[in-house]
C-alpha cells in the first residue's frame, strides 16, 4: 500500500493517532466513570460519545491510507464524511444527557441526533458528490447548544463550558480549512484542529462530568 503524497502521509498519520487515542481514552473514560460510581446514563452517552469519536478518526485515517485504490477509498471516504455528523451527536450527548439532563437536556439530545439524521441522509444521497451545504451544516449544528446557554450556565461548572467552547472553537475554525482546498496542507490543518477539539471535549468530561 503506497501513499503517494506527504500531504496525504500526514493526512493518515494525524487521523490513525486520534483513532488510537480514542480507543484508549474511551477504556480510561469508562474505567474512570465506574470507578466513581457513575450511572448508567453516564456509561450510554460515554459510550456513544466515545464510539463515534473512533469511528470518525478510524473512516478518516483509512481514508487517507486507500487513496490509490479508488473503490475502497470511495465507500470508505462516503463513511468518514457521514461520521462528522455523528461525531458531533455523540459528543454532545454527554452535554446533554449528565450536564444538562431534565426536559433541556433531552430537547437539545433530539434535536442534535435530528440533525445528525438529515446531514447523513443528505450526504448517502448525494454519495461521492462533495456539496456545499451538507459541509456547512456542520457549523451550526455544531453550535446548536448556544440554544440552551443559560440553562447550562446554571446546570454546569465553567470549567465544563470553557472546554466546550475551545473544542467548539476548534471544529468551527478546522471546518474552513476543510472547505478550503488550495492552501496546501490544509486538510491536515482539519485534522489537527479536530484533533484539538476532541481532546478539548475529553478533558472537559473527564475533569467535570465523572
Amino acid at each position: 500500500m503506497e501513499i503517494h503524497t506527504t500531504e496525504e502521509k500526514l493526512n493518515a498519520l494525524t487521523h490513525n493517532i486520534g483513532a488510537g487515542l480514542s480507543i484508549g481514552g474511551l477504556v480510561f473514560l469508562l474505567y474512570l466513570t465506574g470507578q466513581s460510581g457513575g450511572t448508567a446514563t453516564h456509561f450510554v452517552a460515554f459510550s456513544l460519545y466515545g464510539a463515534f469519536q473512533i469511528l470518525l478518526y478510524l473512516s478518516s485515517g483509512l481514508t487517507h491510507l486507500f487513496t490509490d485504490k479508488p473503490h475502497i477509498h470511495g465507500v470508505i471516504r462516503v463513511v468518514d464524511q457521514t461520521s462528522i455528523y455523528l461525531l458531533i451527536a455523540g459528543t454532545y450527548t454527554p452535554v446533554a444527557l449528565i450536564a444538562l439532563k431534565g426536559a433541556w437536556g433531552w430537547s437539545i439530545f433530539g434535536v442534535i441526533w435530528g440533525m445528525a439524521i438529515l446531514g447523513i441522509a443528505f450526504k448517502l444521497i448525494m454519495g461521492r458528490k462533495k456539496h456545499i451545504i451538507s459541509d456547512l451544516f456542520y457549523i451550526p449544528m455544531g453550535w446548536t447548544i448556544v440554544v440552551a446557554l443559560r440553562p447550562l450556565m446554571r446546570a454546569a461548572p465553567p470549567g465544563l463550558l470553557m472546554w466546550v467552547a475551545i473544542g467548539g472553537g476548534c471544529y468551527t475554525v478546522g471546518v474552513f480549512f476543510y472547505l478550503i482546498k488550495k492552501i496546501p496542507y490544509a486538510h491536515v490543518l482539519w485534522h489537527l484542529f479536530v484533533l484539538g477539539g476532541s481532546i478539548s471535549f475529553y478533558l472537559g468530561f473527564i475533569k467535570y462530568l465523572i
